[in-house]
């Protein structure tokens, strides 16, 4: 994703593959203000149709605004998240014994070439 507002608004719509139209009808934000969010000058848009284009796009206000890591945290499970919050928890001798195991698993349950 980019660093702007403007660039991740728009890689996301390619993404989702939606329209300006389309994301128009379903925020209620007219077209020209959605376009106006990813012209050159590109105006960040107020924090309310932010939230509007976030719901309707299935991404988060961070994601729009911050870009790839935040976007990429988003794709978490809830057994994902609940992992990581376990693994803070634990020693990193137990982290590294556990990231041996997962590679162990995940080199098990991968197709021999």
């Amino acid at each position: 994703m980019g660093s702007t507002f403007k660039e991740n608004l728009r890689e996301i719509l390619e993404y989702e593959d939606i329209t300006l139209k389309e994301l128009s009808y379903k925020t209620g934000i007219s077209k020209r203000s959605l376009e106006n969010y990813l012209n050159a000058r590109a105006s960040m848009p107020p924090a309310d149709y932010a939230c509007k284009i976030a719901v309707a796009l299935n991404t988060t206000v961070e994601a729009l605004v911050l870009g790839d890591e935040v976007a990429a945290a988003k794709s978490y499970s809830a057994e994902d998240v609940k992992i990581l919050a376990l693994l803070k928890q634990v020693s990193v001798a137990d982290k590294s014994a556990f990231l041996h195991l997962m590679e162990s698993i995940t080199r098990a349950a991968s197709p021999q070439s």
